[in-house]
């Protein structure tokens, strides 16, 4: 279905509010506009419009870290999750509308206790579990959003300095959003529609990132984490909610 100027526009300053969010309180914004988008552009164009609108929003803080990139993790990273990712994309393609909900409801209210344990356990991994790792990180990329807190995960518990996580964390979702950008087109789920929307979510992210450092940095502003808990939670809730009504 194609967007309207006013809901393009919606998209756009949802798109800003999340980042000022996520800026502010260490969310990723893929987390919260999932639950937002569902209803806007339906539960099957989400992921696809977030890889495009991915691409654009770590091209950035690569930019920014690119110096303390770790190729060899990076390499390690992508052999091991690109092919778990074409399984993950493919299995998102065949799914109805119903189970996706489903998927994506628990996806987004999992992340919620997966934050928690992450924060919490301190890992040691050598190459082997980094790998494994990546494997289950590729196969959640593509079948539903949050991923990135497995990433980071795996790369602060291989032992790389904050700016490196950031750098190599970015540079692979750069990678693994193109590729399921690629994927989504080959399944006939990423139209010019769906393409312009990420464009225009990715772009408008910018904004609110910048507008989240200046509060931080002026103000001191921090969203409570349990408040931001359990907007996470009702969203996906309401995700199962339309699933199953």
């Amino acid at each position: 279905m194609l967007l309207d100027a006013p809901t393009l526009a919606a998209v756009a300053v949802l798109a800003v509010g999340a980042a000022i969010v996520s800026g502010m309180s260490g969310f990723g914004t893929g987390v919260i506009l999932t639950a937002a988008l569902v209803p806007l552009i339906g539960v099957k164009a989400v992921i696809p419009v977030l890889a495009v609108a991915g691409v654009i929003i770590n091209a950035g803080r690569f930019w920014f870290y690119r110096t303390h990139l770790d190729r060899g993790m990076l390499a390690l990273v992508l052999v091991a999750s690109l092919p778990f990712l074409v399984f993950g994309t493919w299995l998102y393609s065949v799914l109805d509308a119903r189970a996706l909900s489903v998927v994506l409801g628990l996806a987004v209210m999992a992340s919620v206790p997966a934050r928690r344990i992450f924060h919490a356990r301190k890992m040691t991994l050598g190459r082997a579990g980094v790998a494994a790792g990546s494997g289950v990180f590729g196969f959640a990329a593509g079948i539903a959003t949050g991923a990135g807190g497995i990433l980071v995960s795996l790369l602060l518990g291989a032992g790389l300095a904050t700016p490196a996580v950031l750098a190599t964390d970015a540079l692979v979702s750069i990678v693994i959003d193109i590729a399921k950008a690629a994927l989504f087109q080959r399944f006939d789920l990423l139209d010019t529609e769906a393409f312009f929307t990420g464009v225009v979510i990715g772009l408008a992210t910018i904004p609110g990132s910048a507008i989240a450092a200046w509060l931080v940095a002026r103000v001191g502003a921090q969203l409570h984490v349990l408040f931001m808990e359990a907007l996470i939670l009702i969203g996906g809730a309401s995700m199962l909610w339309h699933a199953w009504r």
